[in-house]
């Protein structure tokens, strides 16, 4: 390779720039920056190996060597024990080999859920609501270590530590939910560091090593709809996530590396145009992907209508990724997109911002704290609300919500989304039809 670069002559920023100059043909160069507020990132159209200021650490490129493969996942709401065995099964003859349920009542027949499912052969995501639940399933499962628990103790100020539970994963760390009220990439990403980084102490001063805490951890991401600070996001998060271990000295190299699950959720959807929603439902699934994600799930456009999820929705949902890997082979290259200068610029950016902002949550005393709590929520909302007004002000356009709108008669209704830290998950469209009344 070093050879191949020898027959090439060397090109310069500047002379890189000059072309620039000249094929824009009198425009204005400030068309080749981007000024963006509500992300408070300031950066150019193309970057250069002069630019690079630092390396970015192996960190930010996952483990995988051999291919960029992931597990296609489908998220089911147990409403009744039968129902949602159903449709797992469906599921996994369509194609998945991830089911994330999420139970919604109490006393769950995790037998009658499970029934029939061959947990060996794939993986399961369970949003358990206790440690009961928990011993239930792994007694029904022979303690399989193909199964995540997902508990999400932290939203709530309360981190329930389990002294039995070793080598399993189960505490969850939901930017994702962050990421759905309107956070910005680095708030969501110094959201997960802090929360993260509050389970590692509280599983440590119960006795694990720092190898056996990170094993109980586990991470889901939103993905919003601008391609390269996604991409740059969640390689930011895996770079600082190794920065905040390598401090207590794991044993073992693998300990660095951990479970991201990237959800493509609602904030750009709309239930009167749902084509489009397959459009950008699939350029997210592209950026999550490309960053080399363990998990991904497509959650169905209409999940919060009125009217439920309908069959072709979860259909499609789920198809996206299957045909981003068996038909335009995105698991074939290992972290495609390292080595690019602007992603490499742009993780270098997104990473020092949420940097600052997870040393200030540490300050603050950390998200187990009701005030930094409190705060982080409240600058949150502050973010949440910018982005409404440039939506409302026409700054920010999204085909079929606030341009070319659908004329048809629009028959379903979004229902209330779910909140998070006090903050209601953000959705343009339902936003929009409020304001029209």
């Amino acid at each position: 390779m070093s050879s191949f670069f020898k027959d090439f002559n060397k090109v310069s920023k500047q002379d890189w720039a000059d072309k620039i100059h000249a094929d824009l043909r009198g425009k204005d160069p400030s068309l080749l920056k981007t000024e963006d507020t509500i992300e408070e990132l300031n950066f150019n159209c193309f970057y250069h190996a002069e630019d690079q200021k630092r390396d970015i650490s192996n960190s930010a490129r996952g483990i995988q060597r051999n291919n960029n493969n992931w597990n296609n996942g489908v998220h089911i709401e147990i409403e009744s024990e039968a129902g949602a065995n159903t449709q797992a099964l469906k599921a996994l003859m369509n194609g998945a080999d991830m089911i994330w349920f999420r139970s919604t009542k109490g006393n769950t027949n995790w037998e009658a859920v499970l029934q029939n499912i061959k947990v060996e052969y794939i993986k399961l995501q369970i949003s358990a609501n206790s440690f009961e639940d928990i011993a239930i399933i792994n007694k029904l499962t022979d303690n399989s270590k193909n199964i995540q628990f997902n508990m999400d103790t932290m939203s709530v100020g309360e981190t329930i530590i389990s002294t039995t539970l070793k080598n399993q994963s189960y505490l969850l760390v939901n930017g994702f939910s962050v990421q759905q009220a309107g956070a910005t990439t680095w708030q969501e990403i110094a959201y997960c560091l802090n929360a993260g980084h509050e389970y590692l102490l509280q599983l440590m001063d119960s006795g694990l090593t720092i190898d056996q805490a990170c094993e109980s951890i586990s991470f889901h991401v939103g993905v919003g709809s601008n391609y390269f600070y996604e991409i740059a996001k969640i390689r930011a998060l895996r770079d600082l996530w190794a920065k905040i271990v390598r401090a207590y000295n794991p044993a073992n190299d693998k300990t660095y590396s951990f479970s991201i699950t990237a959800v493509i959720g609602h904030t750009n959807k709309s239930l009167s145009d749902p084509h489009t929603n397959l459009l950008r439902q699939t350029t997210e699934s592209m950026s999550a992907l490309s960053a080399g994600v363990d998990s991904i799930v497509v959650l169905p456009h209409d999940m919060y209508s009125e009217s439920g999820a309908s069959e072709l929705a979860q259909r499609m949902a789920l198809n996206i990724s299957l045909v981003l890997r068996e038909e335009s082979y995105f698991g074939m290259v290992v972290d495609p997109l390292g080595g690019s200068y602007t992603i490499e610029q742009l993780t270098s950016m997104i990473g020092e911002k949420a940097w600052n902002e997870f040393q200030h949550l540490e300050k603050e005393g950390g998200l187990l704290n009701q005030d930094c709590r409190s705060a982080f929520a409240a600058r949150l909302n502050t973010k949440r609300e910018a982005r409404i007004s440039q939506f409302m002000n026409n700054e920010h356009i999204l085909i079929g919500i606030n341009k070319f709108m659908n004329p048809a008669e629009e028959k379903l209704a979004w229902a209330k989304l779910p909140s998070y830290l006090g903050v209601e998950a953000l959705n343009f469209e339902s936003l929009s039809k409020i304001a029209s009344v």
